[in-house]
């Protein structure tokens, strides 16, 4: 895979092509992902799911350990999705708001990198109907939900949480447990500046999949260096992949919040530190 890397001298930037080898995931148990008849069965690494027809109703069932559910549909055929959601579903909608702490990068004034870091998923099923309406019927992890406070507890946000090491290119892990988020940081700033995690809103989230990966794009603009704007960008981070189905819907903010920074559509902007 070939990865653009910017460097800067000064306020002149050079962009040049650099090519690693790396391991794509495929001696990992990988989930599948996509669109499944409407009575397509999973059993995978300790959760079970399908739909059963019984006297004219479809059934809907699902366990993963001791968590259990079963619901009635009434559709006349269709299709299963199953598909990769946002980390922000479980156990509840608390947050629209992703946090990611990862090792701290150093950024010269002017200057730009890209890197990979990781971040959890929520698995959707989703039901679509023959005329190609669709809805969630369920969402299960296998990741533990995490939450912090972004800012201070007078003025901040509360994220899912999470953290991680850095990548330069994308590394082998279970696409049911983890995805990536690749991250352009770009320091717009005269100083220098150091980066140690990102805040990304909801609607600026989408997760695209393969056979091997989940994976989403964002870009951070540093305009000081206790300030950013980070903005999702919808596109694949490699050809080929298919977009998820999303659960973004706006919403009232919750008694959860007193919103730091700023939101503008997919924008928020990180005013209380990158570290």
């Amino acid at each position: 895979m070939a990865l653009k890397i910017l460097h800067s001298g000064g306020r002149k930037k050079e962009r040049e092509t650099v090519t690693y080898e790396h391991d794509n995931g495929s001696d990992l148990k990988q989930f599948g992902y996509g669109t499944f008849p409407i009575d397509y069965a999973v059993n995978f690494e300790g959760i079970t799911l399908g739909v059963d027809l019984d006297r004219g109703m479809y059934h809907y069932k699902r366990a993963l350990g001791d968590w259990k559910t079963d619901i009635n549909i009434s559709v006349n055929g269709g299709h299963m999705l199953i598909h990769p959601v946002e980390p922000l579903n479980l156990p509840d909608n608390l947050t629209d708001f992703m946090e990611i702490r990862f090792d701290p990068i150093k950024i010269e004034p002017s200057g730009l990198c890209v890197i990979f870091v990781t971040m959890p998923i929520e698995i959707g099923v989703f039901l679509e109907s023959p005329s190609g309406s669709s809805d969630v019927v369920d969402i299960v992890s296998y990741v533990y939900p995490k939450y912090s406070l972004y800012g201070g507890s007078n003025r901040g946000v509360v994220t899912r949480f999470n953290e991680s090491k850095v990548y330069y290119y994308p590394p082998a892990m279970k696409n049911y447990e983890a995805g990536l988020l690749k991250l352009e940081i770009e320091n717009r700033s005269d100083e220098w500046a150091t980066v140690g995690r990102v805040v990304i809103f909801q609607k600026g989230l989408y997760l695209y999949f393969d056979e091997n990966l989940v994976a989403a794009s964002a870009e951070m603009k540093i305009l000081s260096p206790d300030v950013a704007v980070v903005t999702g960008v919808d596109t694949p981070v490699r050809q080929g992949m298919t977009r998820s189905n999303r659960l973004f819907k706006t919403r009232k903010l919750t008694p959860f919040y007193n919103v730091t920074g700023m939101l503008n559509d997919t924008a928020f902007t990180m005013d209380m530190g990158l570290i």
